[in-house]
Order: structure tokens, then sequence, then C-alpha cells
């Protein structure tokens, strides 16, 4: 057993944490910059009671609001050139992974004075970056607690993922009662990425004793509450608990990795603008099947986790896990393979290609061994 493991995030977790965002900027500049996703929290008064709560603080503050959900690499940029306009010093991304990604990307981009995209290709390594803070307001992405950074190339449709220690925030704040009014779409689809991000970092190469607890309790947590939160989303119980898991997957997947799943998302998110976690949820059980008798007993734990059972029956089979989350996806919602969401069998090329290629890191970490006719057959099981 040899391992690192640091995770330098200041979490405040719970109900109310939102009011301590003043007294962490001001630890870490004078003026802040708000990075999200759209109007929608400019209109129902969210940015204007944090940027109250700034002021009281002593800080001045100002607002981005030109990110899609899928951020791209020509929105960060008019982001960098604002908060460098503006003299911001400390960057706040606010909302689910898409706003976290933009506000973390815009933070190197103004500290660096240099075109992020190589360092988002892994051509170059990042190595500086504004301080983030992080008010993550799904359940999720992992984002606020990762050191990853995902962003789309207007031109190329190239999504990749950058990963730095720059990239960590400094503080990232999970407030539930911010979830409360969450759509039910979005609870579904973030709330799968929780369990992707846990089956993957549970059975990928890298995985350590800490991400194994983690992993753990991501699962069962999410197989326990995801589908009471899209009945009844304004439980705070039920919040409370899904950005616990959601938080414990981001830890597991920055202290781990992911694996074939995540490579072949990201490569077909950029392709067709599909939501991220619907994408997996496509991709998931074929990937499963893939990569499980590389990782038998693990990916037999990962079902009996799911259904909420102590221990794994004897006569239980890596298919059978398979099976338990086919029928979660199913049960969520989420049961819309590739085809529907807007993938074709043209698009399979160019998919392998970009999987193997700038996402190979993620096919790396995969237990399987993964090769160009098996990312094929992962595709026609989830087309």
């Amino acid at each position: 057993m040899n391992f690192d493991f640091k995770i330098p995030v200041n979490v405040a977790f719970g109900a109310g944490k939102l009011s301590t965002v003043g007294e962490y900027t001001k630890q870490y500049g004078k003026k802040a910059l708000i990075v999200t996703t759209g109007p929608f929290f400019k209109e129902s008064g969210l940015i204007d009671r944090i940027q109250g709560y700034i002021k009281e603080a002593g800080i001045s503050s100002e607002y981005f609001l030109e990110v899609s959900p899928n951020p791209h690499r020509s929105e960060a940029n008019v982001g960098i050139e604002l908060a460098k306009k503006m003299g911001c010093d400390v960057i706040i991304g606010l909302g689910g992974g898409s706003a976290m990604d933009a506000a973390k990307c815009i933070a190197v981009g103004v500290a660096q004075k240099d075109d992020i995209w190589p360092y988002w290709m892994g051509e170059k390594d990042i190595f500086a970056a504004l301080p983030i803070i992080a008010i993550t307001t799904t359940s999720g992405t992992g984002s606020h607690v990762t050191r990853y950074s995902v962003i789309t190339n207007d031109e190329t449709l190239e999504k990749p993922g950058a990963g730095s220690e720059f990239m960590y925030a400094k503080v990232a704040i999970v407030d539930p009662e911010l979830m409360l009014t969450v759509p039910k779409a979005i609870t579904a689809a973030t709330g799968f990425d929780v369990l992707a991000h846990s089956i993957e970092a549970y059975t990928c190469n890298d995985a350590i004793p800490f991400t194994d607890l983690y992993c753990e309790q991501a699962i069962r947590l999410t197989g326990k509450y995801l589908p009471i939160a899209l009945a009844d989303g304004s439980n705070l119980e039920v919040r409370e608990n899904m950005a616990l898991a959601d938080t414990y997957a981001g830890y597991s997947i920055t202290a781990a990795m992911v694996t074939l799943c995540h490579g072949l998302s990201h490569v077909v998110c950029g392709i067709g603008n599909l939501v991220h976690g619907t994408s997996l949820a496509a991709l998931t059980p074929a990937s499963m099947r893939h990569s499980m008798s590389a990782n038998p007993e693990k990916y037999k734990n990962i079902g009996c986790w799911l259904k909420g059972m102590d221990s794994v029956p004897a006569d239980w089979t890596t298919e059978d896990s398979v099976k338990v989350v086919e029928e979660f996806i199913s049960a969520i919602g989420l049961n819309v393979p590739l085809g529907k969401q807007g993938i074709k069998e043209s698009d399979f090329d160019r998919i392998i290609e970009e999987t193997m290629g700038y996402m190979g890191g993620a096919c790396d970490c995969d237990p399987a061994e993964i090769s160009a006719a098996d990312i094929r057959k992962v595709l026609e099981a989830s087309i």
C-alpha cells in the first residue's frame, strides 16, 4: 500500500452557510467576480444576496452570466477579459459544474495572462490561478472540491478536462438550502453524475483506501436519497444527503480518477452538446460490462451498495450489479440511449479517436484494457 492523499479545500457545509461567503472572500481578495450560467440567479435574487454578504465584509464585486451549460472557450475568454478590466482578484463560481469549470478557467486565464487552450489540451502545465470560492447549487458534479475544469472548444468541439492543484477552490460552500428548488431533470442528471463518479473512482486503477470509503458512502447515499429527491425536492434532509454524496464523490475523482465512461461522455457531449449526466446514464451499463471482469469483486459491491444491502450474497454476479444500475437509471427517468440524445453512428469514428486521444487518460485508468474495437462495442450498445 503506497499512496498520497491531499485535498486542500475548506468545506463549509450546511443549511445557511451561504451567509459566510463574505467572510471567506475577504480572506483572499478585495474584488470578486461572480461567475454563473445565465440570468436565473440574478433574476431569482441569489446574486444580489451574495453581493450583499460580500459588501458587508467590505468587498466589492462584479458578476458574469455568459456561461453555457457546457462552458465554451470563447465564454471563458470573455470572462477573463472582464475580470482583468474590472480588477477582480478573487473568482466565485456559483452554480453547478459548468459555473465551476468556467470560474476555474477564468481564474487561470487572469493569473497566467496566456491563452488557456494549450493548458486544457495538456500541452502546457498550469502554473497559477486567482483564488477561487465555489458555491455549489446542485448535487452534482463534485467540482467544488476537485482540481478539474472542463471546457469545450467552440470551433473543434473538443471537450477536454484540465487538472491542476492551482484549481482547487480555497473554500467550497455547500448550502443544501440552495438545492431545494433545483428542477427534477437537473436533479436526476446531476445525481447520476454522482453515481458515475463513484462507480468509476471506485473501480479505477488509481483507487486508494480513502476513495474506496468515499465511493461506498456516495453510492449508498445516492441509491437511497436520489429517488426521494426526485419525488420531493423540497426535503432538506434529502438534499443534505445528496450534497454529501456529491462531495464524497468529488473527493474520490480528484484523489483517484474517472474511467472509460467519463472519457466517452466528455467526447460525445462536446460533439453533440449533450447533458453530461444523461449521456453518462446511456454509457454506464455498457462501460461496466466491458470492464467488470478486470475487477469483479468491486463491481459486485456496486449493485449491492446501490440497493442498500449490508453484504454481497454468495451467488451475486457482476451482471447482477449492472442490472441494478440499469433499473436505477430507469427509475430516475434517464433511460435515454445516445441515439435519442442526438448521437449518430456516423459520429463513432470521431468519438473513438478523441476518446483515445485527448481523453486517453481516463481510458488508461480503466481496470480493463481498451481498444478502438472495445469503444465501438460500448457505443453500439449505448446508441
